[in-house]
């Protein structure tokens, strides 16, 4: 435990570092989001381009959940091992590689009967560059907790964790601009794309520091003297016999799960009314882009409320709600309703996101974040699998117009009431972190404790100011 020099008063800094590693983080996590969606957000042009059925071109999207789920524990590995730098670089370089092999499959010619090398160097391709998702993804509520105090932890995980949504929507936006869904050669196009912005997003990783000087708050003070963070494996089997988490990671994998299914075959779900792959890219957009300001707002109020239960227990339901409403209103002629829809599933599930993942640090600390952000956002791409698998399935456009409901819309919603809904209404944790931290400002010598925000330089331990001057 640090303590102050009797006299003294602690002074936790704040850095403007911060938000250099902050942006770094969500350059990356838009560089993946547009490799997911490379395809499945054109559809048709990627079915002519690959000479593939319907489930080739979801199977782009679902070997990026199943890659995830693989190398998510060696994300949490190099995160302990080798600090968030040499993480991100590596992550980066990953991305790199996959993304620029789907682009040489270009250079393959591909034919109904001879399709096999263009399509296997696709695969590859996107396999390797999903592997780099968890880098990033996982990443936001430990850079939070080590680069902020606990006024802005939420607000930065917000900013981190749905700049991969944010993704998702100028994805469905970009994507059928730069490939003409007629003109399947177009394809070449994205995939160019997306190669040279996985090579923009790792310039600023190449800068990120590992941690601040000095510590923004009593946690980060803690975790910032230690040498090492306890194995990956440790982390895991606290976080999995922990009953409060994993009522936490059912809810948020199902959330998780049904934003990216949406997100990944809406085009597919509205086809059959004879909306067009730029009108699916508007739901998906709506959608996002509703979502993040419902984050924008639900952060700073957190961070000042550190009602994170509450908001769960209150968005959660909400969103559901509004995915029952889909099951009606996606029909022939209901553009408008649709739209309304998706703004309200997204300002409620998104409005959750920052408060789930912080209340998952507040229930397994002293847990590393990186680990508990792991496990849940694995979760959540386990969940994502397993419904594109069966919503690829249980589409069928003809039975989809004869009853005017979708299939896989029912399936999606009662997921989410059955798995989503409930367990988040068991929670009852304490916030771990946010007690421990109380109980440490008691101890100081000094009482309350101050935080300075601006200077970038000084030592690696923590600093000391006479009370006196110490700026209110």
């Amino acid at each position: 435990m640090t303590t102050a020099p009797e006299g003294h008063q602690v002074v936790y800094k704040l850095y403007k570092g911060r938000f250099f590693g902050l942006f770094s983080i969500v350059l990356l996590n838009i560089a993946t989001g547009f490799v997911w969606l490379s395809y499945s957000s054109v559809p048709d042009a990627a079915r002519v381009y690959l000479n593939a059925d319907d489930f080739l071109v979801s199977l782009t999207s679902i070997l990026y959940f199943i890659a995830y789920i693989i190398m998510a524990p060696v994300s949490g590995w190099m995160f302990e091992k080798h600090g968030i730098k040499k993480a991100l670089i590596f992550g980066a370089s990953i991305q790199i590689v996959g993304a620029w092999l789907r682009y040489f499959a270009n250079f393959i010619d591909s034919t109904p009967d001879n399709n096999t090398g263009r399509l296997v160097l696709t695969m590859i391709g996107q396999v390797i560059a999903a592997g780099a998702q968890p880098f990033f993804l996982n990443l936001p509520p430990k850079f939070a907790a080590v680069w902020f105090s606990e006024n802005g932890r939420t607000t930065a995980t917000m900013i981190g964790s749905v700049s991969n949504a944010l993704a998702a929507a100028l994805a469905q936006l970009i994507i059928p601009i730069v490939t003409d869904n007629n003109v399947p050669s177009t394809m070449s196009n994205t995939t160019l794309f997306t190669a040279i912005l996985a090579i923009v997003a790792l310039i600023p990783a190449i800068f990120v520091a590992d941690r601040p000087p000095t510590p923004p708050s009593p946690s980060a003070a803690e975790a910032l003297q230690e040498t090492a963070e306890e194995p990956f494996k440790t982390s895991l089997k606290k976080t999995t016999t922990n009953k409060q988490f994993l009522l936490l990671m059912v809810t948020f994998g199902s959330l998780v799960g049904v934003f990216n299914t949406v997100t990944s075959l809406i085009a597919t779900f509205a086809k059959p009314y004879g909306y067009t792959v730029n009108e699916a890219g508007y739901f998906g957009a709506a959608m996002v882009v509703a979502g993040l300001i419902g984050a924008g707002i639900s952060g700073p109020v957190i961070d000042k409320t550190k009602q994170y239960k509450t908001l769960c227990k209150l968005g959660v339901p909400v969103a559901t709600a509004f995915l029952v409403a889909l099951i009606f209103v996606v029909r022939v002629d209901c553009f408008a309703g649709i739209m309304a829809v998706m703004v309200f599933i997204g300002v409620s599930a998104f409005a959750v996101l920052p408060a789930a993942l912080e209340l998952a640090v507040e229930i397994t600390y002293p847990v590393t974040p990186a680990s508990s952000a792991s496990i849940l956002w694995a979760c959540g791409q386990l969940v994502a699998v397993i419904m594109l698998f069966v919503c690829t399935g249980l589409q069928n456009d003809a039975l989809s117009v004869e009853k005017g409901l979708n299939p896989p819309l029912i399936f999606l919603a009662i997921w989410a009431a059955v798995f989503g809904a409930l367990p988040i209404m068991l929670i009852t944790s304490p916030y771990k972190r946010l007690e421990a931290e109380a109980a440490k400002r008691k101890r100081d010598d000094a009482g309350s404790l101050g935080v300075l925000d601006g200077v970038s330089g000084g030592g690696g331990k923590t600093e000391y100011v006479p009370e006196e001057k110490v700026a209110v």
